[in-house]
């Protein structure tokens, strides 16, 4: 997953619904552990900005 930090509200709903701890805060961005992340898409369906996305 990646995350857009340009449209990204750190609102952190993307935290609170990864299943895997893959989503973390560091100081003013959002960031994705690519090796805990699954593509499970869940923080994709929750992100209120669409600043999360499918890494091609």
């Amino acid at each position: 997953m990646v995350i857009d930090s340009d449209e990204c509200g750190v609102c952190e709903d993307c935290i609170d619904v990864c299943p895997n701890e893959a989503i973390e805060k560091r100081a003013f961005t959002i960031i994705v552990n690519a090796e805990l992340c699954d593509d499970c898409e869940e923080c994709i369906e929750v992100c209120p900005t669409g600043a999360i996305y499918e890494e091609d």
